[in-house]
Order: C-alpha cells, then sequence, then structure tokens
C-alpha cells in the first residue's frame, strides 16, 4: 500500500504541493472568495488552517500556476495575473513583550523596504512604512497589491493577561493596519484571519468594508475538512487507519467523527472535522488528544474557573448572534471566548427565535478539558487519579462497581479544602469532568419530563442513572431517582438501566453512602 503523508504542521501551500503531502482541494471556495469581494476577515481556532488557507491565496496572487495542476483552481482560474504580495505573519508575536513586538514588526516590515529599494526614516511609524511599502509596490508592478495578515490577533491575545502591555500593542496594531482603507484604490485584496474579533481595537470600525464571513454558510468550509472531503479525498488515509486498528471502514469513520467532529460555523450547521487532529490521527495511525494538548491557553482554564463555569453547564447555552462578538480584550464572559477559541461550537439554531444552541464540539474537546479541569481541582493528587483511572476501567471490564466507588471517595476526599466549594453542583461538576477526563460517554443535567438528572453514563451494557446529594443522605439520592423517574427516557434504549445514588459528607468531603440498583 502507498504510504501516504500528511502534511502536520506544515502551513506552507508549495511545500506540501511540492513534496507531494495529501492536501484536501480547498480552491474553489477560494476561487469564490477572490472573485466576490475584495476584503475579507475570517476567525477560526487555532490549528484550523488558516494559515495553509493564506498561503494558498498568496501563491495564486503571485501567478503560480504550476503549483495548482490537478485542483479545481486551474480548472476555473484563466488569467493568473501577477500580483505583488505583502504577507505579514502575525502569529510569531507569541510568548511576547513590546521588545519582541517591535522586533517582529520592524523585521517584517523591512523585508519589504529592502525589496522594493525603500529608505526608512526613524520616526516612521508602522503605518507609514506599510503605507510606502503598498505604493511602491503598485509602482513597481502597476498592479494591485495583496495584503495578507496571518492571526492578526496574536500579540493581542498573548497580552490578555498584562493590561499595560495589551494597550500598548493595540495602539501599535491598530497604527499598522491603518493604511488598509486609506490605499484602497492601490489595493486588489486584503484578508485577515485570527481567533477573534478585538471589537474595540476600531479596525473594524475604520476598515467598514472588511467583510466578516466568519458565519456565512458560503465560507464555513473554507477551514477544517467536511466529512464529503473526508470520505472522498481522504479516504485511502482512512482505510490504512482501519487496517492498523482491526477494525471496519464504518466503524473507524465512526470514531473519526466521535473524536473530531462536530464543529458548525454557521447556521447551516455543515459538520467541519478539525483538520489538525484529523491529519494527526491518519498520520500517526491512531487516535488521540492531538489538537487540545497544543492548542490550549493555560489562561483559558483559569479564565472558565473564574467564571465558575464547568463542563456540566457547556451542552446547553442559549444565545443570540451579539454574543459572539463580545470584545475579547476585556473578559466579562467566557463564552464568546470559548466559542472563538473552539472549546464551544454551534450545536442547533432556531430560525424563529434567531436563538443559537451552544456546546462542546467533539469528544476531544471533552476529554482535554475533563482532564485539565480535573488536573486544576486535584494537581498534587496524580497517583490517586491514575488509580481511579484504572478502576474506571475495571468497573467497565468487569463490573467493579465496588472497587470505582472506592476509588472515587479517595479522589475526592483528595482534593484540597481550599479548591472546594460547599455545594452539590461542586461535586457533580467534579464527578462529570473525571468522567469525562476518561472518555466516558456521560452527560450531566439530563433532562427529563420530571426535571433533570445529575449524571447519566452510557457503557456498553449498562446505563447509569446517577444522583448526587451533598449533606444529605444517600435515601435522599434514590428517593429522588424512583420519584422522578429520571430512568424512563433510557428504558428504550436496550441496555441495562442502573440507578445510582450517593451523597458527600459536608466534613469529611468526600462520599459517605452510596446504593445502586
Amino acid at each position: 500500500m502507498t504510504e501516504l503523508r500528511y502534511p502536520v504542521g506544515e502551513q506552507d501551500f508549495a511545500k506540501i504541493r511540492t513534496q507531494n503531502l495529501v492536501y484536501v482541494d480547498k480552491t474553489e471556495v477560494l476561487y469564490r472568495l477572490v472573485t466576490t469581494r475584495s476584503y475579507y476577515f475570517l476567525s477560526r481556532p487555532r490549528r484550523f488552517g488558516k494559515s495553509l488557507m493564506l498561503s494558498t491565496l498568496r501563491y495564486y496572487f503571485e501567478g503560480r500556476r504550476e503549483l495548482f495542476q490537478g485542483l479545481a483552481m486551474e480548472r476555473l482560474e484563466q488569467d493568473w495575473t501577477v500580483h505583488p504580495v505583502i504577507y505579514l505573519d502575525m502569529s510569531r508575536g507569541k510568548s511576547i513583550n513590546m521588545f519582541s513586538f517591535r522586533s517582529m514588526v520592524n523585521a517584517m516590515l523591512a523585508d519589504y523596504e529592502k525589496i522594493f529599494r525603500i529608505t526608512r526614516g526613524d520616526a516612521d511609524s508602522y503605518g507609514t512604512r506599510l503605507l510606502r511599502i503598498i505604493d511602491a509596490a503598485y509602482e513597481a508592478t502597476g498592479q494591485g497589491v495583496v495584503v495578507l495578515i496571518d492571526e492578526y490577533d496574536a500579540p493581542l491575545l498573548d497580552s490578555i493577561d498584562k493590561p499595560e502591555q495589551l494597550d500598548e500593542i493595540r495602539q501599535q496594531v491598530r497604527d499598522l493596519y491603518s493604511p488598509l482603507k486609506a490605499k484602497a484604490a492601490q489595493l486588489r485584496f486584503v484578508m485577515l484571519t485570527g481567533i477573534t474579533k478585538f471589537s474595540q481595537l476600531s479596525i473594524f470600525s475604520e476598515l467598514n468594508n472588511l467583510s466578516n464571513i466568519s458565519m456565512e454558510s458560503d465560507y464555513e468550509a473554507i477551514c477544517g475538512i467536511t466529512e464529503h472531503e473526508m470520505l472522498t479525498q481522504l479516504r485511502p488515509g482512512i482505510e490504512q487507519l482501519a487496517q492498523r486498528m482491526d477494525i471496519t471502514m464504518d466503524e473507524c469513520v465512526a470514531q473519526l467523527k466521535e473524536y473530531y467532529d462536530g464543529y458548525h460555523f454557521s447556521e447551516e450547521l455543515t459538520d467541519i472535522y478539525n483538520p489538525f487532529s484529523l491529519l494527526s490521527a491518519l498520520a500517526s495511525r491512531r487516535l488521540g488528544l492531538n489538537w487540545f494538548g497544543t492548542a490550549t491557553p493555560s489562561w483559558l482554564i483559569d479564565v472558565m474557573r473564574h467564571y465558575n463555569l464547568d463542563l456540566t453547564e457547556m451542552d446547553d447555552i442559549q444565545t443570540d448572534q451579539s454574543r459572539f462578538d463580545q470584545p475579547t480584550q476585556q473578559i466579562v464572559d467566557v463564552v464568546p471566548v470559548l466559542y472563538q477559541s473552539g472549546y464551544l461550537t454551534i450545536k442547533d439554531y432556531d430560525r424563529h427565535s434567531d436563538t443559537y444552541t451552544l456546546g462542546i464540539p467533539n469528544k476531544e474537546v471533552r476529554v482535554g478539558l475533563g482532564k485539565s479541569l480535573t488536573h486544576y481541582s486535584s494537581e498534587n493528587a496524580a497517583n490517586r487519579k491514575d488509580f481511579l483511572r484504572r478502576a474506571y476501567f475495571n468497573f467497565i471490564d468487569r463490573g467493579d462497581l465496588d472497587g470505582f466507588m472506592a476509588r472515587l471517595a479517595d479522589f475526592l476526599h483528595s482534593i484540597p479544602y481550599d479548591a472546594t466549594v460547599a455545594s452539590e453542583k461542586h461535586y457533580q461538576s467534579v464527578l462529570y469532568a473525571v468522567l469525562a477526563s476518561f472518555g466516558a460517554d456521560v452527560m450531566a443535567e439530563d433532562r427529563t419530563s420530571d426535571g433533570r438528572a445529575d449524571i447519566v453514563l452510557r457503557l456498553p451494557q449498562d446505563i447509569f442513572v446517577i444522583e448526587l446529594k451533598y449533606g444529605k443522605t444517600v435515601d435522599a439520592a434514590m428517593e429522588q431517582l424512583h420519584r422522578k423517574d429520571y430512568a424512563a427516557k433510557w428504558r428504550g434504549d436496550g441496555r441495562r438501566i442502573r440507578l445510582l445514588g450517593m451523597n458527600i459528607n459536608a466534613d469529611t468531603r468526600t462520599i459517605d453512602a452510596w446504593r445502586c440498583e
């Protein structure tokens, strides 16, 4: 079988094409992009293909027709006009301070000043320098200039917990981008990409001709991989993965879907797979937390804890569109940050009320968040968590519920007193995060006709409906399970239904009694 080589971490379109790496053809939608409008902004999570998209556009505008052989663009484009391209990669601005920020921007502008033989004045601002570069590029070629800015917000996001530095960088970035409207007559195409729209940056009010296509249905699949693309263009790799895992093709597709699918970027709800995760899985021929481990900033978990948002609340968030555009640089609402960063996605849309339902996209994100939040709760109890994990899989494989509950009680007891909250909700969220971190098929606040079950755990043979009490009794938990009949909705599933009640002792802060029927 032919060895397939995947561009995991490779963002240069030319290298992908010349080195015969696997490429999912996005050029048809890119052709529509470049022939429809001229000023764009696109927001997508980290490692979702934004840089590769801009790289593809760069080579297209540079007239590199040979790189597009066999792709939709070769068939669609007839002229292949060569344009000067200014490409600013702001993603270098991570782990940044003002010195490194200035060095980064100076170096990028200096490269173009050298190309067009521009003499820089000592007092020239970034905006003045970019303006001169655009003028010089236009005069030298007679063609409209293309400006591509990758991860425009990277230096801002990296300074989000440093208010004074953030304000200074924001002013510098605003000055840098200011010529993009002033020089409209000389510009053929402008595109900015990023994770979030910094609405108070004023760039988006100054560039009032900048089209935000982040939630437009025509461009929802411009980054990421659709299921159709996966099943056609990536089919050989899925067959190899299925062979390595010793499962059928259909089983392999189902597991890839469970782990990496579920992103939606418009009200049309087209399923989008995380491209970094999917290609990583095909390259390594194993499933794992590919994106979560490389894309999760520590401050995000801190923000979730600060705003008391836990996993049990992240699968049924109702909102309107205005909430997607809240200013990120002054976080007062964690939901827009989680959506823009890829930890929440659109799960449903109601046209009548213009209401979006947000939730966690897939298993990879749920497991990753569960691991991170569990570590936060008990970072000094790694051994206890390992024992608990082993007990959980013994419970699944051998039915050892006693062993699992004993280890769960031990784990809860290990959580420092100052990291706990005296409430049923806190322990519900901890239990849910623990189960999610193990990859369990788990639901919280499961709605029924007479209330909500705390947790539902779905196993291959059994469904556990769980009620948790704090400072009460296990009898109270079991009484509620029977009175509310939370299990009724699952009786047609075919699996055995188990009712599991437990009580957390308010003094010892762990399970003092449990019962399963």
